[in-house]
């Protein structure tokens, strides 16, 4: 459609991958489409400078507004991250940025990329001891649940902004896959975390390659639990590749890693599909986008498309398991059967790996009669 084509190239241009001038018809309609992909300031901003005649002032002063609203949340959140990273430091526990931060300085303003909380990593060890370092210091925060009803992440509230302090930056459910995902966490945040410096601030981050890794997985992961994954995402994930890239590093030697890792972790034909979507409608170039092929061009297409026309909001579901644990696992593995089913659409390596995983986690918790996930 008309509205998708002048989207994709607004977005192309406002990431810096295309110079080419775009004719603006059904403004209404792309930027419908642009908040519904989590891209709306960037495109706001690329309008605003580059087709202010084209705008009629009532849609400028909506963008500007979005803009300046997006800039103060910015503002809000590296206000709750600079305090929570100092609390943290001050009980001898180093933190880790993920996600936003590592992303954001990547736009041509940090605003531009849409916020939605600010995400630590502590790991496993400090995790408990970090908790507590951030109840003492911020006593009359909102807490969205203790710490040990959360496998993945403790959440606070400060500066009206969520900050979730994290044991582990992902979790999966297969414990070999669990087991290789967490030595490369260990050494890419642990050991190896990247001391990011500009003139106004500093924080560790994620090695490059990790990164990169970690910030594609979290998108799928999006995707194949809930159907909620956005173009910002794969914005994310293409200027981390164009502009992210440390001199020490090549992308032959992102190549590699990837190719290793991703393999084991049942993710390599995944990342092919997110490549092509990339480079064909981002713009990125070849050469900065290690495994590309065309050679999966159909399921990429389908993938582009079920991302694109993702509906606002996913409808809740409502818990109707039964109460009988065998009934609950049949009932469950019927849900997970469902979602591989629609999974295997694009990967069906992905799909197979996901009901092997449910039947074998299922199993696994029936034996130690929990239905919980289990803490190392």
């Amino acid at each position: 459609m008309e509205k998708e084509r002048i989207y994709i190239d607004l977005l192309r241009k406002a990431l810096g991958f295309s110079h080419s001038k775009v004719e603006l018809t059904d403004l209404s309609g792309v930027l419908q489409l642009a908040a519904r992909q989590g891209t709306l300031a960037l495109i706001a901003e690329e309008l605003l400078s580059d087709y202010s005649d084209g705008v009629d002032e009532k849609t400028k002063l909506m963008l500007k507004q979005h803009c300046a609203t997006n800039f103060m949340q910015q503002q809000l959140m590296s206000s709750a991250m600079q305090r929570a990273v100092t609390a943290l430091t001050d009980a001898g526990i180093r933190s880790v940025m993920i996600k936003g931060f590592t992303l954001a300085r990547l736009y041509a303003k940090p605003y531009l990329r849409e916020w939605g909380d600010v995400d630590l990593f502590v790991g496993k060890e400090a995790y408990h001891p970090g908790a507590a370092a951030l109840r003492a210091a911020f006593p009359e925060a909102a807490l969205f649940e203790a710490e040990e009803d959360h496998y993945k992440h403790y959440n606070i509230t400060l500066e009206r902004t969520a900050v979730e302090m994290h044991r582990v930056s992902a979790s999966f459910a297969h414990p070999r896959d669990a087991r290789i995902y967490d030595a490369l966490e260990q050494d890419a945040l642990v050991a190896n975390a990247y001391l990011y410096q500009s003139a106004e601030e500093q924080w560790y981050e994620p090695e490059w390659r990790f990164n990169v890794l970690f910030v594609f997985f979290h998108s799928w992961e999006h995707f194949v639990d809930s159907r909620t994954a956005v173009l910002r995402q794969f914005c994310d994930l293409a200027l981390l590749l164009s502009k992210g890239k440390p001199d020490n590093v090549s992308y032959a030697d992102l190549a590699t890693y990837l190719q290793t890792n991703l393999r084991k972790l049942h993710l390599l034909e995944v990342w092919k599909l997110y490549a092509y979507i990339m480079v064909h409608y981002l713009g990125l170039p070849e050469s900065q986008c290690p495994l590309y092929t065309d050679a999966c061009r159909e399921k990429a297409e389908a993938l582009f498309a079920a991302v694109l026309n993702r509906p606002a909001k996913r409808p809740k579901e409502k818990d109707t398991a039964p109460k009988n644990i065998i009934l609950r696992k049949l009932y469950t593995f019927r849900l997970r059967w469902h979602d591989a089913r629609e999974i295997a659409r694009f990967e069906p390596v992905y799909a197979r790996h996901m009901v092997a995983t449910t039947i074998a986690q299922s199993w696994d918790r029936f034996k130690r009669g929990e239905n919980t996930r289990k803490w190392e």
